[in-house]
């Protein structure tokens, strides 16, 4: 089973949220977080930013800035932005529909990237129909920026997030556009919005956290079950004879993974044959249960939910999942 990447927002957002058609976010971020030219050490934090919501607000806001700022555009109507973002978390109408949104934005971008090359006169600007029902989308940048908001509201809301305060995304917004000082610096910006995130996320797993931290306790008690420091519970079903393999290595293995309750979610007796993976790129609690293992040997893991996919769902698997693999060690590649 592969390892589910470290969450990433700042990577994500600025990667995969700029003027670009809507896609489904991935969890996996396509690189590192983004690294900033070195600044100086940030004010204390001032007492508008009194919660982790208000932080995470403010630190949404500046990423939205910086992002498009980093592309050259340098006023948003930053209110615009705010209520887009607003109107999806709290299941509002919005005022642009997504293929509207998506053809907005990419005008919009298009209209920057070409006034970098041939500024425009403000007499040759030519006047701009919004692409919606009469209301506050007056221009093609009042129409932008709450396409803007709609999309950064589409992502946060399918990591569970319902409301945010919505007066600190303006505020980071005009922060970052008008150069004054910011609350947060950019470095601060992805550990304030994983802290968030995640936060959302156990909430939302405790109770199958709660779950299989229960079956664990009372599985550990039966007789043949070994439990590491980690938390890994392992039991030995077959004691091969052949070599352990290392974190290094590839192995060969057939596997059957269940929930807690028995009900079978994946096995690779189903897709035709056993697998060959290498060690280091597979959950945590595979890449200690095999090491455990010889040639041979088919054992029963236990595996904790953050020592498999955490508290985030992951390809169906609902997030703080507990899970149980039968796997057959079947062969090791040593790393030449």
């Amino acid at each position: 089973m592969k390892r589910a990447a470290l969450f990433s927002v700042l990577s994500v957002i600025s990667g995969s949220l700029l003027a670009q058609p809507a896609k489904t976010a991935s969890k996996t971020p396509a690189k590192p977080p983004v690294k900033t030219t070195a600044t100086a050490k940030p004010a204390v934090v001032k007492p508008a930013l009194k919660s982790l919501n208000d932080s995470a607000s403010y630190s949404i806001g500046l990423a939205i800035a910086n992002s498009y700022k980093r592309e050259g555009v340098s006023s948003l109507n930053t209110a615009l932005v705010s209520r887009g973002c607003s109107d999806v978390l709290q299941n509002k109408p919005v005022l642009l529909n997504e293929f509207s949104a998506n053809e907005t934005l990419n005008r919009f971008m298009t209209q920057v990237q070409q006034s970098k090359t041939k500024p425009v006169t403000p007499a040759a600007k030519p006047a701009v129909k919004p692409t919606t029902v009469s209301g506050p989308l007056k221009t093609l940048r009042d129409s932008a920026s709450y396409s803007i908001g709609i999309r950064y509201g589409n992502f946060y809301k399918q990591y569970g997030v319902t409301m945010l305060n919505a007066g600190l995304i303006t505020n980071a917004c005009n922060d970052v556009l008008e150069n004054k000082p910011t609350q947060l610096n950019e470095s601060h910006i992805n550990k304030v919005l994983n802290d968030f995130i995640i936060g959302i996320q156990l909430k939302k797993s405790q109770e199958t956290i709660d779950a299989g931290n229960t079956f664990l306790a009372e599985n550990k008690k039966r007789a043949g079950v070994t439990t590491t420091a980690s938390g890994l519970q392992y039991e030995v079903v077959t004691e091969g004879t052949g070599i352990k393999p290392t974190a290094a290595d590839s192995v060969t293995c057939h596997y059957r993974g269940t929930y807690i309750s028995g009900t079978e979610f994946d096995a690779s007796y189903n897709h035709g044959g056993p697998i060959t993976f290498s060690l280091g790129g597979v959950i945590r609690g595979w890449t200690e249960g095999l090491q455990l293992m010889t040639t041979g040997s088919k054992y029963k893991l236990f595996v904790p939910y953050d020592l498999a996919y955490g508290a985030f769902d992951y390809n169906g698997i609902p997030g703080g999942s507990a899970l149980i693999f039968e796997i057959e060690l079947l062969d090791v590649k040593k790393r030449q």
